[in-house]
């Protein structure tokens, strides 16, 4: 039996069918958690905080409309005081086994969470709130510590993207990826058949969280902008060539994932803001790029007249050969003839200009002989010059 907490007294009892959890006036303060689910909890599973067993659940119960679970949890002080607004629950059952570079990393809560489960309450490294929170406060109840500690969105903006390529490898739950960030997530994955184009397309919806856009001078935080300003922020972006196109996350599986980029080369486009979910422009992924120019090529190789070109080459290596077998039969022997004749002529210009040769013993005579004349020549004058008259009078006798 336990004292209760009621001042009125009674003699009549009923008993319960199992004992309470906590004692009447047990120091330490209740909370409510939501869950899709109970796992492996139950009533009496302990609740840690670093390790160190700080409470216990008390009490669960599936909600009226069957679609998660409501447990009460007691945290008992002091160390109630360390639950606050940002505070994070996740289930700590099982263990936890991660594979990266520095090895492998077990991680468990303890051997009693091991065994009959349990959860776990932390907050985030970057939290800056420490004051307590009241009594029965409600929170989410993650399934791990990870997501337990993903940053929590305020703000959720929805739109469609629509791809006229194969989706092959895109899930629901693939992320949404800004230049290596994850900004979103896909939601749903359709299929869209025009019966009036006869044209089909994939609808793919996804949630983008602004939130994870934002500099130090831009948007705020606590979710103070309108939608109107995150419209005209994302004008001001697609004007500037801002497109979804999906990419390949993994060569080994084909996962695929939605890339926002820019690409200033596409062409201009608004969004309708007056449509909900409202579209955004999309362009070919790098794969069916690469598909579509690889046709592009095959087609222009395919009008190229390959048969034509092979018939006039073949005509024009069969008039080379023409012209080589005239060249062989009618120019060849003619050439042959002058080179020879050419080959004897300049042998026998080298034979007259040898220093032996009678040409050149002819020649020197003879250059000798114009020598002595112009020496004669020369004296005549010069006596001329001394004696005009000779030419009336002839050449007189020198007086002795």
């Amino acid at each position: 039996m336990d004292i209760g907490t009621s001042e009125k007294a009674r003699r009549d009892f009923v008993g319960l069918e199992s004992p309470p959890v906590l004692a009447t006036g047990t120091p330490g303060r209740e909370f409510v958690l939501r869950s899709k689910n109970i796992g492996s909890l139950d009533i009496g599973s302990p609740i840690f905080f670093r390790r160190l067993q700080v409470g216990q659940i008390v009490s669960y119960s599936l909600d009226a409309d069957g679609a998660g679970m409501t447990i009460h949890v007691f945290i008992n002080a002091p160390y109630d005081k360390y639950v606050t607004d940002d505070t994070r629950f996740w289930h700590a059952s099982g263990v936890d086994v991660k594979l990266d570079t520095t090895g492998v990393t077990i991680e468990t809560e303890s051997m009693v969470s091991m065994l009959t489960g349990g959860l776990a309450f932390e907050n985030p490294p970057d939290s800056t709130t420490s004051k307590e929170t009241e009594a029965l406060h409600q929170y989410e109840l993650f399934a791990t510590r990870t997501e337990a500690m993903k940053p929590h969105d305020t703000i959720v903006d929805k739109y469609v993207l629509n791809f006229k390529e194969s989706v092959r490898g895109l899930t629901v739950g693939s992320t949404v990826d800004f230049r290596g960030i994850v900004v979103g997530e896909v939601t749903a994955i359709r299929a869209h058949f025009d019966p009036k184009t006869m044209e089909s397309s994939v609808p793919v919806d996804v949630n983008v969280y602004p939130e994870r856009l934002i500099s130090r001078d831009g948007w705020d935080r606590n979710g103070g902008n309108t939608s109107a300003e995150r419209q005209q922020v994302a004008d001001r972006l697609i004007s500037k060539g801002l497109r979804a196109q999906l990419r390949t996350g993994s060569l080994l599986t084909g996962q695929l994932y939605v890339a926002l980029d820019f690409f200033p080369a596409a062409p201009k486009t608004a969004v309708d803001w007056n449509r909900k979910p409202s579209q955004l422009p999309t362009v070919p992924g790098n794969l069916q790029g690469l598909q579509e120019s690889i046709t592009s090529l095959v087609a222009k190789l395919n009008a190229i007249p390959f048969e034509g070109l092979s018939t006039d080459l073949r005509k024009t290596l069969g008039d080379a050969d023409a012209l080589l077998e005239t060249i062989n039969t009618d120019i060849a022997p003619d050439a042959k003839a002058t080179f020879a004749a050419a080959r004897d002529a300049l042998s026998t210009a080298n034979r007259a200009l040898q220093s032996d040769s009678p040409l050149q013993q002819g020649t020197a005579e003879t250059m000798h002989e114009l020598s002595r004349a112009a020496v004669s020549i020369r004296s005549l004058a010069e006596y001329l010059e001394r004696h005009p008259e000779a030419l009336i009078r002839g050449k007189t006798k020198d007086k002795p």
